[in-house]
Formats: C-alpha cells, structure tokens, sequence
C-alpha cells in the first residue's frame, strides 16, 4: 500500500509543480496548463487524498491543501474581469446578438451546409466564424442575409475567419497577427441599432506552440487599438482563443483592452465532455457594452467545440436603471 500510495503521490505532485508554475515562472510552458488550473487542481486533490489514505502521512496531506489552494486560486480568477455594474434590469431589450463558432476547418462539407443553414436562422446582427472552409459553397445564400463580410474573398484570398454582418460595415480590415496564420483578425466598426460597435474576430493558436500565442494577442492589442483610434467605439471581441481567462496571456490581453466577460462563461471543449469542460472561446465586451446573456449553442454542427451566442446592451451611462 506504501508503494502505491508513492506513486499516486508522485504523480499528484508533478501535476501540482505544473499548475503551480505560472506563479513563479512566465514561460510558456506553464500557460499551457493554465487553462487546465481548476480541473487539474481537482485531479491533483483526488490523487493526493488517495495517496494520503494509502499512506497518511504529512507529504500527502500537504498536497491535498496545495491543490485545493490552486483550484480555489482558479476559481477565484475566473470573476476578475466579470462585467462592471450596474446593468439594465433583465427585462430591458437587447440591442444586439452576436454568434461566434469554430467549425473546424475539416468539417464536412455536408456540415458547411447545416451551419449556413443555423447562420441564416439565428437572428443574430453579426456572425463571427473560425476555420470557415466549409461555408465555401454557402456563401451566396449566406450573404442573402448577411451582405455585409470579412474573409472568404471579402480583402482575403483565404477563406478561413470569416466575419458577417445584417448592416453595413463603416470600417473593416482584415490582419496578420500571428507568425503562423494569416488573416486570423478580423476589425469591424459595424452600426448596430443605431449604434456604433467594434468588433474583432480573434483566432489565436494553441498556448503550447512556444510564445507565439502571447504574441498573437500581444499584436491583437497593438491592431485593436490603432483600429479604434480611427474608429471610436466600444469593442466586441469573440473568437477561439484555444486556452481560458486562467492563462496570463489572456488576462494580459483583457487588462491591456480593457474588457469585460459574463458572469459565467459556457464550457466549449471538449465536446465530448462538457461537464468538465473549459471555456477556451470567448465573448468579451468594453464599456458600455455589457452582456444581457451568453450561452453555448445546442448544437456543435460537427465541430470540436461549443459555440457561443450573446445578447449584448448597449449601457446608456447617464441613465440610472431600476434595481434588478
């Protein structure tokens, strides 16, 4: 039993110097299991317990308060940037809905045509696609209700992020961010409701190809904010950011921009376990933009992640709102 009790221990333990890591370290290593710090601290605490029960003794007990310390940390740093109050009551009208879904770029083409046809029926003012390949044969009916695009011929020759909107653009570019990708950042300055909206469409890659993930969003802050400089607004920023608002990059991206997430964030991966998921795509907001829901959508269309749908206010800031 001592023997066993050793080797769940180690292991609890090496997945505890892993998640621990980001407090003394800033290499990218660590920000790869980040995203990882709640479910990770969860593991580490069950292992770490079974050790302790095997074999009781102080090492193992350490390791079980270690753990939940780290997973409560996590926890915790999920509601750092949840949206500023006050908002208006839950019965005050939206004034804008916005989609946003990786659908892989692999996706069947038969796939292509059930997202096109859910793109058309959402309702939504604007559409914000990751991996839009297989919208490719779509996109004629598709711009039947949304005439209005970046991406996939619109100052793209790539068909990959896309962005779709019911009114028309009063600015939009297509950039580079990312040393690997191109055209993987979509800024649009969009009148939605008689307001004026920014919004980006943000692809970063996965946090475990060395730095180049802090780069992306390092390059994303720079290009928002030339963006807005030109065009005053309040951003809306979706996209696939492959990690959670747990990695340091992330939380950077959102001090240095300024935005805002939802009281709760939806799972999107993986699919097939959405209980223990993380939400590793992402809707944010900047005053006075304030989220009135966010909600994964029911249905992945064949993709390996959860989309995300938002009903979003736009906050008057000289009027006081009733209490909710």
């Amino acid at each position: 039993m001592k023997n066993l009790s050793i080797i769940t221990g180690t292991i609890a333990f090496l997945l505890i110097c892993a998640l621990a890591g980001r407090y003394v370290s800033g290499h990218w290593l660590f920000y790869t299991f980040a995203s990882f710090q709640i479910q990770g601290a969860a593991l580490a605490a069950v292992l770490a317990t079974v050790a302790w029960l095997l074999h009781r003794n102080a090492v193992a007990g350490l390791m079980v308060i270690a753990a939940v310390a780290i997973g409560v940390h996590g926890y915790v740093m999920l509601g750092d940037f949840r949206q500023a109050t006050p908002a208006p009551p839950p019965g005050y009208p939206a004034d804008f809905k916005v989609v946003s879904l990786n659908i892989m770029g692999d996706n069947s083409f038969d796939n292509g045509g059930r997202i096109a046809d859910a793109m058309i029926a959402s309702g939504a003012d604007v559409i914000m696609i990751q991996e839009s390949a297989p919208l490719g044969p779509h996109i004629d009916r598709i711009k039947a209700v949304y005439p209005y695009r970046l991406g996939c011929g619109a100052q793209t020759i790539t068909c990959d992020t896309s962005l779709w909107s019911k009114t028309p653009m009063v600015a939009g570019e297509v950039k580079t961010a990312s040393p690997l990708y191109r055209d993987r950042l979509l800024l649009a300055s969009i009148m939605v409701a008689g307001k004026r909206v920014n919004f980006a469409n943000v692809h970063t890659t996965k946090p475990y190809f060395d730095n180049i993930h802090a780069i992306e969003l390092k390059r994303a802050t720079e290009l928002m904010a030339d963006f807005a400089s030109r065009n005053p607004a309040p951003f809306f920023v979706a996209g696939d950011y492959n990690a959670s608002i747990l990695t340091p990059d992330v939380r950077r991206f959102m001090t240095e921009n300024k935005l805002m997430t939802a009281p709760s964030e939806p799972a999107t991966w993986p699919v097939a376990a959405p209980a223990i998921g993380m939400a590793i795509d992402h809707m944010f907001v900047a005053d006075p933009l304030r989220f009135k829901s966010l909600q994964a959508l029911p249905e992945t269309y064949g993709s390996n992640h959860f989309g995300l749908v938002a009903e979003i206010w736009y906050q008057d800031l000289t009027i006081t709102y009733p209490p909710n």
